[in-house]
């Protein structure tokens, strides 16, 4: 009897053990998934903060809308301002200028319907604002928005650290953690001299390291592959100021070959979107054949708008 007690007491004790080793794998996969999950949308926000950047340098909007501001002269104010508290505007015609004035902006309004689509003034700042339509061809890649570059790669810094830990975690190579941050000092250091060609180079270095960061926190292959064709697409853009078209035609190359072996080929619910963006890759490469850096750009932008929703 005593014996029977005795290994009782011991197949309880060995089940305990067991139920405990379940519950802390169990809990430790929650705790790995819920770090990888959290990761990922890391990774997400640093991926459309690097296609932001990269798309900054040539002004090129997502929404084919830009927001302008333009200063109201304070004279013309001033002077609407004057003839209204003379008490005469019916005599002296301030009333009827001011209708004029308004006809007139509407007449303007009516002749350029088709790029200002709405317009706003703001009275105690003295300034207008419109939203008008912006497309490759007519917008001036010359004309860079320096000071909301630079505040866009300073708000960097402020997540880096946290995505390092987060990343150190999981077990991600620190060669590769480290090999981001510095980059980023590089590529703060081109933005800070206002050196597009050199911001450019360092943002492709950049963003290099999300396809790898990914391989490691997830098995989605139809996002690893959208990542990895973006890369490439960036490489090629990345030197396109350099007008060496043989090199951005290989990175096209380098582009259609990735997405055609990760994608292409492989059954699943999305299969339009990717052949359409295959057809799209292909075509790139006659703005290449072209050496004409606005049929690339126009091309490049599209792709980026079809990969959005795959």
């Amino acid at each position: 009897m005593k014996k029977y007690k005795k290994f009782l007491f011991l197949f309880l004790i060995l089940v305990i053990i067991i139920s405990s080793f379940f519950i802390y794998d169990s809990l430790s996969n929650e705790n790995e998934d819920d770090g990888k999950e959290k990761a990922l949308s890391e990774i997400e926000y640093l991926e459309n903060k690097l296609e932001l950047l990269f798309n900054k340098l040539n002004n090129i909007e997502n929404n084919n809308y830009s927001l302008s501001v333009k200063k109201i002269e304070e004279s013309s104010s001033s002077q609407s301002g004057s003839e209204n508290s003379n008490g005469n505007s019916e005599e002296s015609g301030g009333s009827d200028g001011v209708e004029s004035k308004n006809a007139s902006s509407g007449e303007q309004s009516t002749d350029s319907s088709n790029s200002n689509i709405e317009s706003k003034s703001n009275e105690g700042n003295n300034e207008e604002y419109n939203l008008e339509q912006s497309g490759i061809l007519t917008n001036n890649n010359n004309d860079i928005d320096w000071k909301s570059i630079k505040l866009e790669v300073e708000s960097l810094y402020s997540e880096v650290s946290t995505i390092t830990l987060d990343l150190y975690s999981l077990g991600i190579n620190r060669e590769d953690v480290l090999g981001f941050n510095q980059e980023l000092d590089n590529l703060t250091i081109s933005v800070k001299e206002e050196n597009k060609e050199s911001t450019l180079s360092n943002l492709s270095k950049l963003y290099d390291y999300i396809p790898k960061y990914l391989n490691g926190l997830t098995d989605d292959e139809i996002y690893k592959a959208k990542i990895e064709t973006k890369n490439n697409l960036f490489k090629a853009y990345s030197i396109l100021d350099s007008k060496n078209w043989q090199e951005i035609g290989n990175n096209v190359t380098n582009t259609i070959n990735s997405f055609s072996n990760n994608l292409l080929n492989k059954q699943n619910d999305k299969q339009y979107i990717i052949n359409k963006i295959y057809i799209m890759l292909n075509e790139l490469q006659s703005a290449v054949d072209k050496q004409d850096d606005s049929i690339f750009l126009i091309k490049y932008k599209n792709i980026l708008e079809e990969i959005s929703v795959l």
